[in-house]
């Protein structure tokens, strides 16, 4: 069977694709094969060139194209020659990516204002701006501007400029909160401080003594002098102590809460406010299936308390719920891709649902049935059928799928055992009973 000329979700195989820029390999977690895919795709390269230097077979690559473009590793790029200027706004803002175009032109424009602005400027405030000011303007901007925030949609390339952004935003905040380090900024940075130093206050003068000839004439007598036993101290006894005011209750409430608002403001004590309303949310949000939510929530705490670990578990769990919860509805969309006659693109849906959730036997058992169908490569396909019996071993369908598979790769003492468990599970099952007539003589 002649191979599709485009693929689904990559584009034709004439089209270029592009390595992100500033893509971080060690946060996306890749696999040996998709680090092998990716250092074949380089900075750009046309998507059949990289299909046929692959050692992995085509479809796999495919499929680890694709796995890669859903981690935002890779995305498709359009190439323009050297003689013409490449309009690298313009192509990216015509990647499709989940973003409104507002929001893209937005974080477009940010990044590429980065490296011309201050630390204030970077923040939005004005030159000289507190530390309160600086730490409040950060968390807003985290809310704007943290990857997290679209946990689970398709960021493309926006994703490193995202990235790029929220670490210029953190060194910022980070320089303009701590005491020393603002000081080394502004002192390498004069300007920028003048607005918020306020002037000297020059110390009130005291008054100059008076001259003598300001004093009145005065006659001098000589002392008389004293007798010895009238310059000893006279013992006094301590006057008793003072009689404590009395207490006004409602005077002492009001202070009371003045103090617990005035330690409410304190940094320490905000930041584990926030934590714990955090936490609180993440929570909340578990208890009722949002896990996109919760990831968000359990992220943002591991990043302010990374030594936290009761977080640290809730968050493997709500990104492993959040991917079963993807890879389901990938499934689904593959099956209606099915029925609508687009294999190719229900054959890609179901790749990805196993890519999300290697435990996702219906996934395994549709992209290995997809797989056979479109002639790709019987060593994955053969993996995926084995994958989906090993996961749901009393589905005859699945045992009968991967016998077939077996069948055409040419094992046959296999495929036998497999229709013989088949037959187990179903003994009049009709093509498990012709396989088996047909193999009964394989030696």
């Amino acid at each position: 069977m002649s191979a599709p000329n485009t693929i689904v979700g990559l584009g034709a195989r004439t089209d270029h694709i592009a390595t992100v820029p500033n893509v971080d390999p060690a946060r996306l977690q890749l696999t040996p094969e998709e680090s092998a895919v990716l250092s074949l795709v380089g900075r750009v390269e046309r998507i059949e060139l990289v299909l046929s230097r692959s050692t992995l077979g085509e479809a796999r690559t495919i499929a680890v194209l694709l796995s890669l473009r859903a981690k935002g590793a890779i995305v498709p790029a359009r190439v323009v020659p050297r003689n013409q200027p490449a309009p690298a706004v313009d192509a990216a803002l015509a990647e499709e990516v989940d973003l409104e175009p507002e929001r893209k032109k937005e974080i477009i424009d940010l990044e590429r204002a980065l490296d011309g602005m201050d630390h204030f400027a970077v923040l939005g405030l004005r030159p000289g701006a507190p530390a309160a000011e600086a730490k409040q303007a950060y968390y807003n901007a985290s809310r704007r501007f943290h990857p997290d925030r679209y946990f689970g949609k398709n960021l493309g390339s926006f994703r490193a400029r995202m990235e790029r952004i929220f670490r210029r935003l953190t060194d910022a905040h980070n320089v303009l909160t701590q005491q020393d380090k603002r000081e080394a900024y502004l002192k390498a940075h004069p300007a920028l401080g003048q607005s918020s130093t306020p002037a000297p206050v020059a110390p009130a003068a005291s008054p100059a003594p008076a001259s003598a000839a300001s004093y009145p004439a005065m006659e001098l007598t000589p002392l008389t002098p004293v007798p010895r036993s009238l310059t000893r101290p006279t013992p006094v006894s301590a006057p008793p102590p003072p009689t404590p005011a009395p207490v006004n209750d409602a005077e002492s409430e009001a202070r009371r809460a003045e103090r617990q608002a005035r330690l409410a403001r304190h940094p320490y004590m905000a930041r584990n406010v926030k934590l714990s309303e955090l936490v609180a949310r993440g929570k909340a949000a578990v208890a009722r299936g949002d896990w996109e939510r919760a990831y968000q929530d359990f992220h943002q705490v591991q990043t302010l308390d990374p030594k936290n670990r009761e977080v640290a578990t809730l968050l493997l769990e709500a990104r492993k719920k959040h991917d079963e919860q993807r890879a389901a509805v990938e499934v689904s969309r593959g099956r209606e891709l099915e029925q609508h006659g687009d294999d190719v693109a229900a054959l890609a849906a179901f790749r990805l649902a196993y890519s999300l959730d290697g435990a996702n036997a219906e996934a395994a058992y549709r992209a290995a049935k997809q797989g056979l169908q479109q002639g790709q490569d019987v060593g994955e396909i053969r993996a995926l059928a084995q994958r989906a019996v090993d996961l749901q071993g009393a589905r005859i369908e699945h045992h009968l799928l991967l016998g077939r598979i077996l069948m055409d790769a040419g094992s046959k003492k296999l495929a036998k055992r497999v229709f013989e468990d088949a037959a187990k599970l179903e003994p009049d099952n009709a093509e498990a009973k012709a396989a088996l007539k047909k193999l009964r003589w394989t030696f």
